[in-house]
């Protein structure tokens, strides 16, 4: 019997099998080597410009920021009342993903696939919850050193990139879902390779349908009525967040820019994905010392 067999012998008769089983598999991928990443992102990353992330080859277009009419009027055709009342807030730039992140992409960083469709690696990763979301943002964000911070979306950020801007558009790509979407007439119940249909006007690509895309916000039907002018994010325990977009499945009225749909946290379904955005990392001010805590 070779050394592994017995090792795994021994793993049997003491119930350690399962973890010994986890670590062979994780010891299969080669080591990511972030030296040289981590300097070429940080020298090439400037405000205005898109950039390419080396480790995982997300395509980022800036958006620049400017105030727009968040929401629908209340007589839009397929409008719910969450989706108001309309206020006018404002953005500063940001970057944003040409396309859902692909499974190829969340392989580079968590060595794993969670996708019920797994036809190739162009194909959107579907299955992650809000909170696995969270863990690759922290894996990918720790190959940085504060040049820049990727995060989810904002839903505000993600409507004013879906309406090309901020323009009063219904769909993505205009007036007709079927001008530039994966949806329920078009896909074949399942999700399509990612930026296969036509982009939108800031080079954005299924913005409307293929899989709804998590944002950061809790969800909150009368959100509207409280959120702040300036960058608007909705916090909190609350366990339900935001998602945008519509999916494959979906009905045209769910593919507007102005629709906002909801899933708890932990859900992980196949036709919900992700698409990331990213910052400047702004520096994080010293808290002052009190004498007081020192002498505790």
């Amino acid at each position: 019997m070779s050394r592994l067999g017995v090792l795994r012998a021994v793993c049997v008769a003491v119930g350690l099998l399962p973890a010994l089983a986890h670590a062979f598999l994780v010891n299969q991928w080669e080591t990511i080597d972030t030296s040289t990443k981590r300097a070429q992102a940080a020298q090439d990353v400037q405000p205005g410009r898109a950039w390419i992330e080396p480790l995982t080859g997300m395509d980022m277009v800036w958006v620049e920021g400017r105030c727009f009419k968040l929401g629908s009027p209340p007589k839009m055709e397929g409008r719910d009342g969450d989706e108001g009342p309309v206020r006018e807030v404002c953005l500063s730039g940001y970057w944003l993903a040409r396309t859902e992140m692909t499974q190829g992409q969340w392989r580079r960083v968590m060595r794993n696939n969670p996708s019920k469709n797994r036809k190739g690696d162009d194909y959107p990763v579907e299955q992650v919850a809000w909170d696995d979301v969270e863990m690759y943002l922290g894996r990918l964000n720790s190959f940085y050193t504060g040049r820049v911070r990727f995060r989810l979306p904002t839903e505000a950020e993600w409507e004013f990139a879906c309406r090309n801007g901020g323009q009063q558009v219904r769909y993505a790509t205009g007036n007709s879902a079927e001008q530039g979407s994966w949806f329920q007439r078009n896909s074949g119940g399942v999700s399509q390779k990612v930026a296969t249909q036509r982009a939108n006007r800031l080079g954005l690509f299924d913005m409307s349908g293929n899989v709804w895309e998590w944002t950061q916000d809790a969800y909150d039907s009368h959100a509207y009525k409280q959120i702040e002018p300036q960058n608007p994010l909705r916090l909190g325990a609350h366990p339900f967040r935001v998602i945008r977009g519509g999916a494959f499945d979906s009905k045209p009225a769910a593919l507007r820019c102005s629709n906002r749909g909801f899933e708890h946290f932990s859900l992980q379904a196949a036709n919900i994905g992700l698409r990331l955005a990213a910052e400047v990392e702004k520096p994080v001010k010293p808290r002052p010392i009190n004498l007081r805590d020192t002498l505790l």
